[in-house]
């Protein structure tokens, strides 16, 4: 129901509470973002109750029972995210006679965080699925993205709130995906030391501030109290 309210009669109404949007999937660059809406449902003189609740007491099931999902464009500037994740899946996967797709699974992904997906570092977007342009895949709407289903062999990786979930690659070479990986704890190393210089850098700065604004003061007061000995010198 998407920015809608249906009346059901006699005062009854359907309507979307919808959340706050989520995080861009993307930084520094063009991205998506989601958020999510649930249905509800409100009785003349009644406080609005969820719509599976409601429709429980009736033994009645209905898709609006389901969380509806809402995208937009968005462009946010690149911060330090406080979601970290230490390990990155490498898998591999491969078509078979008996069926011409393959789903792919994202690590940490779900319907209440932001994931994206990659085809040989080509960002897949809602707007370009729903657009009807591209059929070679399809994310799944009902997790929010976290499950891709692939028609044709390319390198997919995934990401949740920025972070490399996964990667996979359409072979089952296990030299391949071992290469994959020590590149990837290559790269995770560097970083690592680099935060910890940048670390060391920050602190060697705030000492050297310090001992400055010391050797400072030391200056301003030491002729003061060469003044006072000189004066106390005379009076005796």
């Amino acid at each position: 129901l998407e920015n809608e309210t249906l009346s059901r009669g006699e005062g009854t109404i359907i309507f979307t509470r919808w959340e706050p949007w989520q995080d861009c999937n993307r930084c520094g660059e063009p991205g998506e973002r989601k958020r999510l809406g649930y249905c509800y449902i409100q009785e003349p003189l009644a406080e609005a109750m969820p719509c599976w609740l409601y429709l429980e007491e009736m033994k009645v099931w209905s898709s609006r029972m389901r969380p509806e999902l809402q995208i937009e464009a968005c462009l946010e500037q690149c911060k330090t995210s406080g979601f970290h994740w230490e390990y990155v899946t490498f898998d591999s996967f491969s078509f078979n006679e008996e069926s011409d797709s393959v789903w792919l699974t994202c690590p940490s992904g779900s319907m209440y965080r932001p994931v994206i997906w990659e085809a040989n570092n080509t960002p897949l977007t809602w707007r370009i699925q729903l657009s009807g342009q591209d059929f070679s895949t399809v994310m799944d709407s009902s997790n929010g993205g976290s499950r891709l289903q692939v028609f044709q062999p390319a390198i997919y990786s995934c990401f949740v709130q920025q972070e490399l979930m996964a990667r996979f690659n359409p072979t089952s070479n296990p030299e391949v995906l071992e290469a994959q990986r020590t590149v990837e704890a290559g790269r995770r190393q560097e970083a690592r030391k680099a935060d910890s210089v940048l670390r060391g850098l920050k602190l060697m700065l705030l000492v050297g501030t310090v001992l400055v604004l010391v050797g400072a003061l030391f200056k301003v007061l030491r002729p003061s109290q060469g003044k006072k000995c000189d004066q106390v010198l005379l009076v005796k």
